[in-house]
């Protein structure tokens, strides 16, 4: 009998486990400017901008250090770098030192 009460415990378990893995939501459409998967965001004054070579460069500064970034601009965000000059501020998301999203703050 307390085979039989702990095999059904155990059942009783291991189907209330799996279960919750079908209940999962699915991913719902990133928005523009939301962080892919592997992506960091980054904020500055943009200090330079090379459209034909696209790449640009971008301060940063905090409170108790402040950093130039020099980045490449993927494909899908050259389209925005023609409206970014030298003195805009920006955010950008980045994997490696690839710019995938390009946002200038107004």
């Amino acid at each position: 009998m307390k085979r039989l009460a702990i095999f059904l415990i155990g059942m009783i378990l291991a189907f209330s486990l799996t279960g919750l893995s079908f209940a999962e939501e699915k991913a719902k459409p990133a928005k523009k400017g939301a962080p892919k998967m592997g992506e960091y965001r980054a904020g500055g004054l943009v200090t330079a901008v090379d459209v034909a070579g696209k790449k640009i460069t971008i301060k940063q500064d905090k409170v108790k250090r402040e950093r130039m970034l020099t980045l490449k601009v993927s494909q899908q965000a050259a389209g925005d770098l023609a409206g970014i000059k030298v003195g805009d501020e920006v955010n950008v998301w980045f994997t490696g030192n690839t710019v995938t999203t390009l946002i200038k703050v107004f």
